[in-house]
């Protein structure tokens, strides 16, 4: 019961995850919070690898054998992830990252 838990959570948060980045590079807007380039073709594809790795996780968690317990991972995984994007989704710095002062650039 333990491997259908962790694979549902996994696959609940790689399908939460993937969904946004795959419909937002399809309809041409790649600007998301995503360690690659912002574009349209990096987004779908990162989203399709998301949704690629939920469907493997979800294919070996065996849900039939523990239904509530799967389907409440998943959900808690499509939860936790949703959560996570509304701290960074429309961030513009999502990861944090350094950048120099405005007075040292020019230099």
């Amino acid at each position: 019961m333990l491997v259908t838990i962790v694979l549902a959570l996994i696959a609940g948060f790689f399908a939460g995850n993937g969904l946004p980045y795959y419909v937002q590079g399809s309809t041409g807007d790649g600007r998301n919070p995503s360690p690659f380039r912002d574009s349209p073709v990096a987004s779908v594809l990162s989203g399709w690898g998301a949704l690629v790795i939920a469907a493997v996780a979800w294919h070996f968690a065996h849900v039939g054998d523990h239904r509530l317990a799967g389907y409440t991972a998943a959900a808690l995984g499509v939860l936790a992830v949703g959560l996570i994007h509304t701290r960074t989704w429309r961030s513009p710095n999502p990861w944090g990252k350094r950048t120099m002062p405005q007075t040292r650039q020019a230099q």
